[in-house]
């Protein structure tokens, strides 16, 4: 049977003080009832738990054991209670996101260190992925939100991911480029579907979600046979390997301005307007968001929407 919980409280400020009016004055009861409390613990547990030494008290063996047993217990429950008590008055907690590796790498940091320093009670558990990779882990409730790269148009990606929340907090123009020889030597200025849809390609992912959303954008269908030669996670690396002439990689504008001025690289353009990148949280429609997501989510949308095209 376990002892009353409050004469265990008086315990562990008698054995804290080493006095029973010194505990009695943080308990703000009479060192009376401090004496009382002391005196029907022992007799529940058939110990004695202190010895009277003129005005201080010593611990008996029974009495540090049992304080061994009860110091963790009472520092674990003072440390819930605050972050009960701040959860209430102020954002703590961890917040558990998933992002794709290039977004996620370069430009979230700068947001989530902006978001630390307004509430320095949140952590952050970052996890970098593919979309095919973010979204198990949100239907399983091991990601609290996420965000994804949304290369095609409006409506096939949200069919895809029907039962989540899809909003929309930043767009980059795409563009399709590959080094001046290369380009020179395989395509010699064409844009044909025919001639575009035989070359090598470099793309984030075995699929080529990029690739085939700028094939489906700019012609409205795909290769049928479309493997890219490189597949990596990498917005760098992608731009190094259609330097190297390795293929074609579609990448940010902003990314490869600088060498399509200088004429390292050549963008493959059509009359269309060039595809859009679409980076969106995305979260479970079902699921009640915590406080700290709402606020979380307020600021994000707030911060990238100022950078969205950039």
């Amino acid at each position: 049977m376990l002892p009353d919980f409050n004469r265990l409280r008086v315990f562990f400020h008698v054995h804290e003080a080493r006095s029973v009016s010194a505990a009695a004055a943080a308990l703000h009861v009479t060192q009376s009832a401090v004496s009382q409390s002391l005196a029907k613990l022992e007799d529940e547990l058939k110990a004695q738990l202190f010895v009277r030494r003129h005005r201080a008290v010593v611990p008996t063996a029974a009495g540090e054991a049992l304080f061994a047993v009860v110091a963790p217990f009472v520092a674990g429950l003072q440390e819930r209670v605050g972050q009960i008590h701040r959860a209430r008055h102020e954002l703590a907690g961890t917040l558990q996101i998933g992002a794709p590796v290039e977004f996620g790498a370069h430009r979230l940091p700068e947001v989530l260190a902006g978001f630390a320093r307004v509430h320095p009670g949140v952590r952050f558990s970052l996890r970098l992925g593919h979309p095919s990779e973010i979204v198990p882990l949100l239907e399983e409730g091991r990601l609290d939100l996420g965000f994804a790269d949304l290369f095609e148009g409006p409506g096939s990606a949200e069919r895809r991911l029907a039962g989540f929340e899809v909003a929309e907090v930043m767009e980059e123009a795409l563009v399709l480029v590959a080094a001046a020889g290369h380009e020179a030597a395989t395509l010699a200025g064409s844009r044909a579907f025919a001639r575009l849809s035989g070359q090598r390609f470099v793309d984030y992912h075995a699929s080529a979600p990029a690739v085939r959303g700028w094939f489906r954008h700019h012609f409205g269908r795909v290769p049928p046979r479309l493997e890219p030669a490189l597949a990596v996670e990498s917005v760098q690396a992608v731009i190094a390997a259609t330097s190297h002439g390795m293929g074609f990689g579609v990448v940010p504008a902003h990314t490869v301005a600088r060498a399509l001025a200088a004429g390292e690289l050549v963008a493959v353009t059509t009359r269309k307007r060039a595809l859009t990148n679409r980076i969106s949280l995305v979260r479970l429609l079902d699921r009640v968001p915590s406080r700290l997501e709402r606020t979380f989510v307020a600021f994000v949308t707030q911060a990238l929407g100022k950078r969205a095209g950039g």
